[in-house]
C-alpha cells in the first residue's frame, strides 16, 4: 500500500517537459475563459519546484473560443512568410477591424510555424478592401523555446515592419521591435475550473517599442512592458492558464486572466463571439466591432470611472480627465457579457 502511494505521489509531483507536440496543431480549436481580477485574488506570482497552484475559484465573466487554422483553411496567405509547410499555422485575431476613410480591414491572422526547437510568430495578414496584404517579420518572435523544461531560461528579440498608405496621402511605416526573456521558474500541479494537471510555469517579461514613421519622419514612440504568466501542461494545446499584468513594487498586478474552459453559460458565449476593441493603447476614444449594447469602465481595484450606452456610432470616448494606467472595460449586450483590458495613453 505505500510502494502504490508513493508512486502515486512522485507521479504528481514529477517534473514534465513540454514538447511541439503539446503545443497547438492546424485545425484545432480550444475554449478559453476570460476572468477580471478581484480584489483578494490568488497568487499568482508565487511559484517553485514541486509546488501546488489551486486556481479553481477562478469564474469566467465571459468565454470565446480560439481557432488555430491550417493551410488549407487559410488558402489566401498558405505562401506567406514561410507558411507552405505543414508546420504552419495560422491564428484568427480579430474579424474585422474598425476603419474610416473607405478602407475595409477584416480577417486578421497571425502566421506562425512551430518546430522542435521553438515555435515562433512569422507574419501578420488581413483582407483590405477585399485583398489579401501580409507583412513578415523581419525578425521572428519567438514564442516558446523547446523543448521546455524547469528552470531553463531564454532571451528572445522580434521586429516587425508594416507599411501603409494613409487615405489622406504619403507614405507611413510601423515599426515593431522588442525582446522576450523568459524562465520556467516552477512545476508541480495546478488547478483550475477546467481540472487538475502536472505542469511547468513559465515566466516572460516582454518589452516592445512601437514607432510610427510619416514620409520617413517618426512621429509617435511607445514603449510597453509587461509579465506573462503561463501554467502548461502535457497534450492541452494551449496554456491550462495564462495571466498578463505588471511588476509595481515587489507586487505582481493582473490584468488579464484566461484559462482552458469548458462550456459553463449559455450568458458567456456568444455565437458570434465577443465584440473586438481597437486601439489598444487608445487615447481618446475606443471602437467597437458591434454596435449596441451598456458599458461600464473600471480601474484595477474596481473603482468604476464611467458608464453608458454604447453610442451608435460605435466610439466611446474617454473621459478626458482619466489618468495614463491600465482599466477594464465592461461590455453588456442582448443578454451576454464581456471584459475587455485596455490602456489609456495621454501623450
Amino acid at each position: 500500500m505505500r510502494i502504490a502511494f508513493l508512486a502515486i505521489f512522485g507521479l504528481a509531483w514529477a517534473q514534465i517537459e513540454i514538447q511541439s507536440s503539446d503545443l497547438p496543431s492546424p485545425a484545432s480549436s480550444y475554449l478559453v475563459g476570460q476572468s477580471r481580477p478581484r480584489p483578494g485574488g490568488p497568487d499568482f506570482a508565487a511559484t517553485g519546484a514541486g509546488y501546488s497552484w489551486d486556481f479553481s475559484q477562478l469564474v469566467a465573466d465571459t468565454q470565446f473560443t480560439v481557432e488555430w487554422k491550417s493551410p488549407l483553411q487559410v488558402p489566401q496567405y498558405s505562401l506567406s512568410c514561410g507558411n507552405a509547410s505543414f508546420q504552419a499555422l495560422f491564428l484568427k485575431v480579430a474579424d474585422s477591424f474598425p476603419s474610416q476613410g473607405g478602407i475595409s480591414i477584416r480577417n486578421i491572422y497571425a502566421f506562425l510555424r512551430k518546430s522542435s526547437s521553438q515555435m515562433s510568430v512569422t507574419g501578420v495578414g488581413a483582407t483590405i478592401n477585399g485583398l489579401p496584404v501580409t507583412e513578415c517579420y523581419q525578425d521572428p518572435d519567438e514564442l516558446y523555446m523547446l523543448p521546455m523544461t524547469y528552470g531553463r531560461t531564454d532571451s528572445t528579440t522580434f521586429w516587425l515592419r508594416l507599411n501603409f498608405n494613409p487615405p489622406f496621402g504619403g507614405s507611413a511605416t510601423l515599426a515593431q521591435r522588442g525582446y522576450r526573456l523568459h524562465n520556467v521558474d516552477g512545476y508541480g500541479t495546478i488547478t483550475t475550473p477546467y481540472g487538475t494537471f502536472p505542469c511547468l510555469r513559465l515566466r516572460r517579461y516582454v518589452y516592445q517599442r512601437d514607432t510610427v514613421y510619416f514620409n520617413g519622419i517618426p512621429v509617435q514612440r511607445t514603449d510597453t512592458s509587461y509579465i506573462e504568466l503561463e501554467w502548461l501542461g502535457r497534450e492541452q494545446g494551449i496554456p491550462l492558464l495564462r495571466v498578463q499584468g505588471q511588476q509595481v513594487g515587489s507586487a505582481f498586478v493582473p490584468a488579464v486572466i484566461q484559462f482552458r474552459d469548458t462550456v459553463r453559460s449559455s450568458n458567456l458565449l456568444s455565437a458570434e463571439g465577443p465584440p473586438q476593441i481597437s486601439p489598444n493603447p487608445a487615447r481618446e476614444v475606443l471602437y467597437l466591432s458591434k454596435p449596441g449594447g451598456r458599458y461600464e469602465i473600471y480601474t484595477l481595484v474596481g473603482q468604476r470611472v464611467a458608464e453608458g450606452e454604447v453610442p451608435a456610432d460605435r466610439q466611446i470616448r474617454l473621459p478626458a480627465d482619466l489618468p495614463e494606467g491600465v482599466y477594464f472595460l465592461r461590455l453588456r449586450r442582448e443578454g451576454s457579457e464581456s471584459w475587455h483590458r485596455f490602456v489609456r495613453m495621454t501623450r
